[in-house]
């Protein structure tokens, strides 16, 4: 009798407190706690939360951003321009350091010849760089050629296409920075069209740095054409000449 009072007496307390803060009965037995439990949680800052790809995405796009910003750069090599002269013909070169029409060449070469007794040619080339470590400084270049010429005589035009082989030797010496160059260009009758069974073609050049861009040097060429009224020598001479490396 006694601990039902007690009881009694602690139930009439406890309940008044409850409903006075705003619970019910159902919630004195637990039923809000789970009801508390269900509800959706809510995101700081008015942002909606992002699912696991979404965030994915979005770290992608800060690397893609800060890969774009990168200060590394990739510089090209410039475009060569080389020009030179003998007693009897002179030549006018360009040269694009690099890859044309997709072919992932190194090269492309393009020149134009005249000689004194007006026999012109035209000479374009793509030319891919070997490595080679037999020689420090070495470096050797091979590719296809179309050798045109555009003859004094009548009805005598030819075009040839060659296999050329050249090698580049740069001396590693600051003080006496040698550069040694040689190439062979040939065209067999099969490969020639025109008035021509025949093409040769090779130079060999001695040069040093006038400048930091400018490269003057000496060398001589010999171009025959073999065609059928006779061999037409188109330059067969020590020729002085300069090579400059655009910026």
């Amino acid at each position: 009798m006694i601990r039902f009072l007690k009881f009694g007496v602690i139930a009439s307390f406890c309940v008044p407190l409850a409903v006075s803060a705003g619970a019910t009965l159902e919630d004195i037995e637990g039923t809000g706690v789970q009801e508390n439990l269900d509800a959706p949680i809510s995101v700081s800052n008015d942002q909606p939360a992002l699912s696991a790809s979404e965030s994915v995405s979005e770290m992608n796009q800060s690397a893609g951003s800060s890969e774009s910003n990168s200060p590394v750069r990739i510089v090209q090599a410039p475009s060569v321009y080389q020009f030179y002269a003998s007693d009897k013909a002179a030549e006018l070169t360009y040269e694009r350091n690099r890859s044309v029409f997709g072919l992932d060449n190194d090269r492309a070469v393009v020149s134009f010849l005249l000689n004194e007794e007006r026999d012109n040619a035209v000479t374009a080339g793509i030319m891919f760089d070997a490595a080679t470590d037999l020689v420090r400084g070495l470096k050797l270049s091979f590719g296809p050629k179309m050798i045109a010429g555009l003859l004094s005589i009548e009805n005598a035009d030819v075009i040839g296409f060659a296999a050329s082989l050249e090698a580049l030797y740069e001396a590693p010496l600051k003080k006496f920075p040698l550069r040694l160059s040689t190439g062979f260009s040939y065209a067999p009758d099969i490969l020639t069209f025109g008035q021509s069974d025949r093409i040769i073609d090779w130079n060999i050049r001695a040069g040093l740095p006038l400048t930091n861009n400018i490269v003057g040097f000496v060398g001589a060429r010999y171009l025959q054409f073999d065609t059928r009224p006779g061999e037409r020598k188109l330059d067969q001479q020590i020729h002085v000449g300069i090579r400059w490396s655009g910026k």
